[in-house]
């Protein structure tokens, strides 16, 4: 697939589990939602910290530093004190791997 990487089987994060890989020099954050799988940048845009080490709450990461929540469907801002929505990244299934698209 163009652009993809594999990071990891389906089966290797469970519903309400995220996993972060790096690709391309780039810390991405995947999280199972419900089956469905999503792509975050694993960096809060509030102070730069790792969200990984936060908690997921159905679609809603937030970060273990200061709080601040993110949509991890389309990266927006749910709590403070970050402002600024985070980097979201395309999530491909093919055969129970999963896939990511970094730019």
């Amino acid at each position: 697939m163009d652009g993809f990487t594999q990071v990891a089987a389906t089966a290797d994060i469970e519903p309400g589990e995220m996993k972060s890989f790096k690709i391309n020099n780039v810390q991405i954050l995947v999280c199972n939602v419900n089956g469905k799988f999503f792509a975050v940048a694993d960096e809060c845009s509030h102070d730069s910290a790792p969200i990984s080490t936060g908690s997921l709450n159905k679609d809603e990461i937030m970060c273990p530093r200061h709080h601040a929540r993110f949509n991890v469907i389309d990266g927006s801002v749910k709590a403070p004190p970050a402002v600024v929505p985070i980097d979201t990244y395309e999530v491909k299934i093919e055969n129970d791997n999963i896939f990511v698209k970094i730019d």
